[in-house]
């Protein structure tokens, strides 16, 4: 009996010794992934750092020879292959800011970064941004909402870029001379934000994933970087709100963004 006793006495140390072990080497095993994360981080950042400095110098050369080329040729095939090249090359200096905004928003949004913002002004701004692309395209901006009103919340200079995003995209996939409506509701502790568009829609089943990255609704002569809504969706989560995608009665989509008030 006393046998079996020590029998099982030395099982249970043996058990607690293997158990102090794997204690350890779980311990271990944390201190290795979070080195592993810090490096991934600083590679991501160095990445990003290069994409925005070395990529973008070469860039604006094209740009700027482009322009200097189209300027003094008088061939119209020369100016149509040159108006391509500059195209191209903008398109590739907008997903490069795409992908720096992108890696900053997962860089986290921290509280003291936080001021207070007008969402009304901010749109303002955002529209005189897009007022090329506006007249390009005949777009009407129909604002539905008070602008002699103030509709303060808490964020920071991506929020912005949150915002932007919808409008471009609903410029971008409306047919030419079509109106894109804005509206800016009060509704409780928030403010919805929405943008509805004459285009040809989403079905039900892709709604979601156009939150994506690089996930993109196709239609020819569109261009951009396909994360502009991830890095909304990312934004405003990162805001405490929230971003949905419904059906316009009217045809073509309408985008929510809902966001605390200050």
């Amino acid at each position: 009996m006393k046998r079996h006793t020590d029998d099982t006495e030395g099982g249970i140390h043996a058990s607690e010794h293997g158990s102090r072990l794997t204690e350890r080497e779980w311990h271990q095993r944390e201190e290795q992934l979070s080195e592993e994360l810090a490096k991934a981080h600083r590679l991501r950042e160095m990445l990003v750092s290069i994409m925005g400095h070395d990529l973008r110098t070469p860039l604006s050369v094209i740009l700027g020879y482009s322009g200097l080329i189209k300027k003094q040729s008088n061939d119209e095939t020369v100016k149509r292959f040159i108006g391509k090249i500059e195209s191209a090359a903008m398109n590739a200096d907008e997903m490069i800011r795409d992908i720096k905004t992108y890696s900053k928003v997962k860089g986290g949004v921290f509280e003291s970064d936080l001021e207070e913002i007008d969402l009304n002004a901010m749109l303002s701004d955002i529209l005189r941004a897009l007022d090329g692309k506006i007249e390009e395209h005949g777009i009407t901006i129909d604002m539905m909402y008070q602008t002699d009103k103030r509709f303060p919340v808490l964020g920071n200079e991506l929020l912005k870029n949150a915002f932007l995003h919808t409008i471009d995209n609903a410029i971008k996939y409306s047919p030419e001379h079509e109106t894109v409506t804005l509206t800016l509701d009060d509704v409780g502790s928030d403010w919805v934000f929405g943008v509805s568009d004459h285009g040809d829609g989403i079905p039900d089943d892709e709604k979601d994933s156009v939150f994506e990255r690089f996930m993109r609704k196709e239609k020819r002569g569109i261009k951009g970087s396909g994360i502009g809504l991830a890095i909304t969706e990312s934004v405003v989560d990162a805001h405490n709100g929230s971003v949905r995608i419904e059906d316009n009665p009217g045809g073509g989509c309408i985008f929510y963004i809902t966001v605390p008030k200050a």
